[in-house]
């Protein structure tokens, strides 16, 4: 791990335990052991170190969504979701929100956001952008491709995204690991299959 990592992760840890306006650049440079002068030849000032880590964790995400083949954008292909089982739409489901769990970066970056988000605008901006908005419109993007295809009643496919999301939501940040989780996620999405008509049934 290079330096500059080793800043980002450190500063991540910390951020995601007092929230970014509760860790000072002395705090992540000690904690680093390193100098505080030698920390500014990698970042100019607190604010990049948070740039590097939220370029850092987007990267992340992406990567692992294009390498398990899942829709990541609009405009991505979405036959993945097409013609399959509740089985396979289950583990589909469940491997792209496991992610969400299992990933330290990402676990600890939501938990950063989660406690800035009231004292600084832009934590409370990324915050909604990557968890909220960002899943609804990528979701609805998908539901819609189903629509079209048959595979899903024809519906609004924002209200559809929204209504999906929102226990997605709540079980992302309430329960402690991906299987307290599971149990509620695999009711919802059958649920949710039985009320949108999503087939086939085998």
């Amino acid at each position: 791990m290079t330096t500059k990592e080793k800043i980002m992760e450190t500063a991540l840890h910390l951020f995601s335990q007092r929230g970014y306006d509760g860790v000072s650049v002395r705090d992540i440079a000690r904690a680093v052991s390193i100098r505080e002068s030698s920390l500014y030849n990698h970042f100019k000032n607190k604010r990049a170190i948070f740039d590097g880590i939220v370029d850092f964790c987007v990267q992340q995400s992406e990567a692992y969504f294009r390498q398990s083949a899942l829709p990541f954008d609009e405009g991505d292909d979405t036959a993945v979701y097409e013609g399959i089982g509740i089985g396979q739409l289950q583990e589909l489901i469940e491997r792209t929100f496991r992610f969400f769990f299992d990933d330290p970066w990402n676990a600890r970056f939501r938990r950063l956001l989660l406690l800035s988000q009231y004292a600084d605008s832009r934590c409370r901006d990324i915050y909604r952008r990557l968890y909220r908005d960002k899943c609804i419109q990528v979701q609805a993007y998908i539901f819609a491709a189903l629509m079209d295809a048959g595979e899903l009643r024809r519906e609004d496919p924002l209200a559809a995204a929204v209504e999906f999301h929102g226990p997605m939501f709540m079980l992302i940040h309430t329960c402690d690991s991906f299987e307290e989780a599971r149990p509620a996620i695999r009711a919802h999405v059958e649920q949710f299959r039985k009320n949108y008509e999503w087939r086939p049934e085998q």
